[in-house]
């Protein structure tokens, strides 16, 4: 009998918390827990029994973290993996052109829900005997590309707290890692970087099929480690988006 396998996507009316609860809900052997902000229609994914979606909790908000814990022991008894899904990119513009309201909604949609499904979910997870804890970051991180000030410094404090995470739950069975994307490719990409390298983005399948393989085979090498994936291209290695829009 195949192995049963249980996944928490937070975020899920994300682009890619969508192209994940697609992929996982195919496998008859996965039970998939879905929780997103806003309410979205996933369409016939809810008539998989296998599969259970609860809308609108804001994991900012502490008594929507409590309703989130039931229904998730509710729903899924044994061990499971979260995959934070959740996050915010306000485009590209400078510091002085990003207010403090806006800093605060990429640091709170970034760092803080992800640190509150830590809080709450981690020592569930433990209970359970162990799991895999998921984040997503960008590889612009390390660039540190002008107007992206706000997003990459988001993205910086994720990976530290995610290799944090990995460092003090180690001992209890806990794997956890950073995945740092560079561009997927989708319509809002398009719009966004209509001169980008689009032919070398990422393909979300691709991205899914890495996350799932990890989980189901995790390396004691691995764990803790932020995992870059890109495809190899002559502009991502030489020529940055911020490059092509502010050519010389």
């Amino acid at each position: 009998m195949a192995e049963q396998y249980s996944f928490v996507i937070t975020g899920a009316n994300s682009f890619l918390g969508r192209e994940f609860a697609k992929m996982l809900s195919r496998n008859e052997n996965y039970k998939v827990f879905l929780t997103s902000r806003s309410k979205f229609n996933f369409n016939g994914l809810l008539k998989n029994k296998n599969v259970s979606y609860l809308p609108e909790i804001d994991l900012t908000i502490e008594s929507d973290v409590e309703k989130l814990i039931i229904a998730i022991n509710d729903f899924l008894p044994d061990k499971f993996h979260v995959i934070n899904c959740l996050g915010y990119f306000p485009g590209y513009e400078t510091v002085e052109e990003i207010n403090i309201s806006t800093a605060k909604k990429v640091f709170d949609s970034n760092v803080l829900t992800l640190y509150s499904v830590a809080n709450k979910l981690l020592p569930l997870m433990c209970k359970r005997k162990g799991g895999h804890f998921i984040g997503f970051s960008t590889h612009t991180s390390y660039q540190n590309y002008p107007k992206m000030v706000a997003f990459t410094a988001a993205k910086a404090a994720v990976e530290s707290l995610i290799k944090g995470i990995a460092n003090e739950y180690l001992d209890k069975g806990i794997n956890a890692n950073t995945i740092a994307l560079a561009t997927l490719y989708t319509e809002t990409e398009l719009k966004i970087k209509p001169k980008g390298d689009s032919k070398n983005w990422l393909n979300t399948d691709e991205v899914c099929e890495l996350v799932e393989n990890l989980i189901i085979q995790p390396s004691k090498l691995l764990n803790g480690n932020v995992i870059h994936i890109y495809k190899y291209s002559d502009s991502f290695f030489h020529q940055s988006y911020y490059d092509i829009i502010n050519p010389k």
